[in-house]
């Protein structure tokens, strides 16, 4: 069969990978210049184990059962975190700790710090080492470039494109519902700093504040000294209704908007974590859009719908999750 895929962010390249491994003719057509436009490369690139959704058992459950067979395929993308650190903040969070601990307890391997202003934290009721891993983009983005060299169109508008143009037998939208709002609450235009480490004492730290309106830093690039900074409470500078509002709004931001919120997000962590605030120095920003589900547990499962004939929409979950949205495609075009 020959499959046209939109959007060559992780999921448009795993798929585009999966089929053309198993002997099916594939174009994958990005409407930029380059792999990892989108939400795939503005995001930070976390390999979950659950640490992050204490109020979704299917999202952790998701993320553990593809967790291993993601490690097999693209294991040597990603990195380890020296020290990961997850925390539960004092005041207006969703979860306690005793409850955040009992959760995570018979799912996944951490390790309690009895004492976290050991390490710097401050305002927080508890806090664990966990060993969750992260992809290193500027590898993700090359490998996909090497492993899909002559199968990729970029430049091309697919806004523009009939459902199957003639010559393919399927099409798979991997463009976080730009094309569609089947399924999707709303449209997120998000903003995530890069920051530089300039101290060597926090290098390799990530600290993740949990459950609420808090803070994030994490590796980007620990080669290149880059981290990001993102916050449930900063990140999302706007909420739409439609993408193409979304992408109106990301368009028209004013560059020292994006920059003043980035600050935000610093000045937050300081709260958190004192010694982040000198250790880091905010380099640059991303501005993405990411496709929302309605969920009171705030889920992240990856979504394929059948959005014509032979046309499959689907909207992200988490990266590990391709394995399981390719095992969804298989069975809706090969019954299997």
């Amino acid at each position: 069969m020959k499959f046209r895929i939109l959007g060559g962010g992780w999921y448009g390249c795993h798929l585009a990978r999966a089929l053309l491994n198993r002997g099916h003719e594939v174009q994958l057509h990005e409407i930029k210049d380059h792999l990892f436009a989108g939400a795939s490369g503005g995001n930070p690139a976390r390999l979950h184990l659950g640490f992050h959704y204490p109020r979704s058992r299917l999202t952790r459950a998701m993320c553990q059962d593809t967790h291993r067979e993601f490690m097999a395929a693209y294991g040597d993308l990603t990195r380890t975190i020296p020290v990961n650190i997850y925390a539960v903040a004092a005041d207006e969070s969703k979860v306690d700790w005793g409850n955040y601990r009992q959760v995570l307890r018979n799912e996944v391997d951490f390790v309690e710090l009895e004492r976290p202003k050991e390490v710097g934290l401050v305002n927080v009721e508890g806090a664990m080492l966990t060993g969750e891993r992260h992809i290193v983009i500027r590898a993700a983005r090359a490998f996909f470039e090497r492993e899909l060299a002559g199968h990729v169109f970029f430049n091309v508008d697919h806004r523009e494109y009939t459902p199957i143009p003639p010559g393919f037998d399927w099409t798979i939208d991997c463009t976080f519902c730009a094309r569609d709002a089947e399924r999707i609450h709303r449209y997120e235009v998000c903003v995530t700093g890069l920051l530089t480490c300039i101290d060597r004492t926090v290098r390799g730290t990530a600290v993740t504040i949990m459950d609420g309106p808090f803070p994030s830093i994490y590796p980007w690039d620990q080669e290149s000294d880059l981290w990001s900074i993102t916050s449930a409470l900063h990140t999302p500078v706007h909420r739409a209704v439609t993408w193409e509002e979304a992408e109106r709004v990301r368009r028209s931001l004013d560059v020292s908007f994006v920059a003043a919120k980035v600050e935000e997000m610093r000045e937050q962590m300081r709260h958190f974590w004192p010694a982040s605030w000198d250790s880091f120095r905010a380099t640059g920003e991303l501005v993405r859009i990411r496709a929302m589900q309605l969920s009171a547990a705030d889920a992240r499962l990856v979504d394929v719908v059948r959005v014509g004939e032979r046309t499959l929409r689907i909207r992200a979950g988490k990266i590990d999750a391709v394995m399981h949205a390719e095992r969804l495609v298989l069975e809706a075009v090969c019954g299997r």
